[in-house]
């Protein structure tokens, strides 16, 4: 029996915060901080050799001057967005300018040393739970202007984790996309961190013509009051869900987005520490290490 691992991140920057931007974001999300944290993520996977799944924001993935061209295209699609996009296109025009243009980071994962994948989080991030089937169309239609790889990407990760149109999905070459859990408290969810031994993932059943990814847990990032959970105690969690799986089969699927280090560096011991543990059990054969599209590869042959 072999258990599974997987680790997905959802890449943002500040698309990811548009429609609630503070001086707390614009202080954390820039250029020089996102670079840092994407840097020190690589960094981890590469000594392990651990390949991840990174889903970009389409338009996040674009370099900048592409970017601008597209914002008329933006600015028109807002208003079927609620006004979820007001404040990135106003900071991209008149603001920071900080935070919005990663396609240094899609570089960065296409160099490095692992074979990472290039997902998609949302072509704006405008979460499709909250949105018409006429923004997810524009939202189509944008994607095929976008100059990035995450015009070719297969497997989806929602922003917010809010499912919604998944019949949707097969039109932009999706085959598979990370499920969601229940909403829970922030209290519980805290919590929820000192549970020790709990168990791993069952596989999920597909979805129509999609795959679905189990959904996993967030990896506990130090700020706030999480930034009091040991991170000894985060560590021992995923290691004993390991070990379970790698007796008894399951999943372990972690998810966090670069843009947690970037407010608290400090988070990269914790993503070591699970990260270590995968991969010495996938040296002793008792664990595979899986991306996203792996996995729904494997789902697909089954």
């Amino acid at each position: 029996m072999t258990g599974t691992f997987i680790l997905s991140l959802d890449c943002e920057g500040k698309w990811g915060v548009a429609d609630h931007l503070d001086a707390g974001n614009h202080a954390t999300l820039t250029d020089a901080r996102l670079r840092d944290a994407y840097r020190a993520i690589l960094d981890v996977l590469d000594r392990y050799a651990v390949p991840a799944t990174f889903a970009f924001v389409g338009v996040f993935a674009e370099p900048a001057e592409r970017l601008r061209l597209l914002l008329p295209m933006l600015e028109e699609m807002d208003g079927d967005a609620g006004g979820y996009l007001t404040p990135a296109l106003a900071d991209m025009r008149e603001g920071t300018r900080q935070g919005w243009h990663g396609d240094w980071a899609v570089e960065m994962v296409q160099s490095a040393r692992s074979d990472h994948e290039i997902g998609l989080h949302g072509v704006t991030h405008v979460p499709w739970g909250d949105v018409g089937v006429r923004f997810v169309e524009a939202e189509r239609a944008l994607l095929g202007q976008l100059t990035n790889p995450t015009r070719d990407a297969r497997t989806f990760i929602y922003p917010r984790n809010k499912v919604g149109h998944v019949d949707q999905l097969s039109t932009m070459g999706i085959e598979g996309y990370r499920a969601a859990k229940h909403h829970s408290s922030r209290v519980a969810s805290l919590l929820s961190e000192f549970a020790l031994h709990e168990k791993p993932d069952q596989p999920c059943d597909r979805d129509g013509d999609q795959g679905v990814i189990p959904a996993g847990r967030f990896l506990n990032f130090k700020a706030g009051l999480r930034r009091f959970v040991p991170t000894a105690v985060t560590v021992r969690r995923g290691a004993n869900m390991l070990e379970r799986a790698a007796r008894k089969g399951g999943i372990v699927h972690y998810w966090l987005h670069p843009e947690n280090l970037a407010a608290a560096p400090d988070t990269i011991d914790t993503l070591e520490g699970i990260v270590r543990h995968a991969a010495k059990l996938r040296d002793s054969g008792k664990c595979e290490i899986m991306t996203q599209l792996d996995y729904v590869d494997r789902q697909i042959a089954a």
